[in-house]
């Protein structure tokens, strides 16, 4: 099973426990970014840190902001979330 905790604002995830037997077996510390705009929900990715603790291998992922590619060609109404419902992945 697994906890998630979650930003009550923007409903990031920004730490999920994994469990098994009662014991923990991962961990995964997400840091979100504002995405600037304004609902509270558009969030980005700056770093994610991962833990097995079973092998003991740890993982850091760092997202530059030069990566982020944000589609300024759609309107914002586009961005709802009916479209993310209704969205065609393949187009």
């Amino acid at each position: 099973y697994r906890i998630a905790h979650i930003d009550t604002q923007s409903f990031a995830d920004y730490r999920t426990e994994y469990y098994k037997d009662g014991a923990i077996i991962k961990l995964v510390d997400r840091d979100w970014r504002s995405a600037g705009k304004s609902d509270p929900r558009a969030m980005l990715w700056h770093h994610i840190y991962g833990k097995n603790f079973s092998s003991g291998h740890e993982t850091f992922i760092v997202v530059p902001d030069f990566a982020l590619v944000i589609n300024t060609d759609k309107q914002s109404e586009f961005w709802s979330e009916k479209t993310f419902k209704t969205l065609d992945i393949d187009q």
